[in-house]
């Protein structure tokens, strides 16, 4: 790797020019190092593998602590190996220790997004505007192209489609996800939204189902019904009433929607949420 054009040794009156300003234009790794530090020569081959990755997105310079004391003390090293990572003139992130090849690129992942996390960026910032679907996912066409079996991308495109109201389609793709990824937090939070929007369906507006339920309490289709709006609205605790309702009066309505219909709240709002922990316990009180 010495010979590799991302790679290089740098000096304390080069340091400037070759990292601190040039960092402006490409990310640099700085290992600090001794000949006589075992752990440096483990990392520096794996760093400058790491880095020939990259492609030209990522350099390294290496800097011998022994030759280049003044410079390690400027820095305030005070263990080897020491990385630091300069983006933009400034040190942006540091770590000690031969740390393994996961943890680096995991390290390096939090400041440098490669060509398909761009274009994953671009997918969710062009989510956020009035852009047509096929525009909005056309930069995660481009990144399954580079990475055909990175199932982050498909969640991805799980998320946009139910922002968007595709629901079916959304609900089939997380439905195909391997078994590793279909228990993240938010593939299950996604299909929680998707169910919850099942129960809303097109309908008279909020009022109007009210006004149905206050004429008719064990009108049951229409509670669940007004539970899908409220979610909808981010009425959560308006929902949870509505679904605890229909729980409490009838547990064979609709394949048990009450009690469905809560724990995919629970899952959108997370375990930690007051309202997840208030009705969790009013439905284990109904339960048991």
């Amino acid at each position: 790797m010495s010979d590799s054009p991302y790679v290089f040794s740098v000096t304390a009156p080069e340091f400037q020019a070759r990292v601190v300003d040039a960092s402006h234009e490409t990310p640099i790794l700085v290992d600090f190092w001794a000949e006589w530090c075992g752990p440096c020569r483990t990392l520096m081959p794996l760093l400058a593998k790491i880095t020939e990755s990259y492609e030209g997105k990522l350099r390294l310079a290496k800097v011998n602590s022994d030759e280049e004391q003044q410079l390690a003390s400027h820095f305030g090293v005070r263990s080897l190996p020491t990385v630091m990572l300069v983006i933009n003139g400034q040190i942006v992130d540091q770590f000690s220790g031969a740390l393994p090849e996961s943890q680096i690129r995991d390290f390096l992942k939090k400041h440098i997004l490669s060509d398909v996390d761009k274009l994953r960026q671009q997918a969710r910032e062009l989510a956020a505007t009035d852009a047509p679907l096929e525009a909005v996912v056309e930069p995660l066409k481009q990144a399954s192209g580079i990475e055909p079996n990175n199932a982050d991308i498909l969640v991805d495109l799980a998320d946009i489609l139910v922002g968007r109201g595709e629901l079916a389609q959304a609900m089939e793709i997380l439905n195909a996800l391997p078994i590793d990824v279909a228990g993240r937090p938010l593939v299950k939070e996604l299909k929680a939204r998707i169910n919850l929007a099942q129960h809303a369906s097109e309908g008279p507006a909020t009022d109007e189902l009210l006004a149905r339920i206050a004429a008719d309490e064990n009108d049951l289709a229409t509670r669940e019904q007004l539970a899908g709006q409220l979610a909808l609205q981010q009425d959560y605790e308006g929902a949870l009433g509505q679904f605890f309702e229909i729980m409490r009066r009838d547990r064979t309505f609709n394949d048990d929607a009450g009690r469905r219909g809560m724990l995919d709240l629970f899952e959108v709002l997370g375990g930690d949420h007051p309202l997840t922990k208030n009705w969790r316990r009013k439905m284990f009180g109904l339960l048991h």
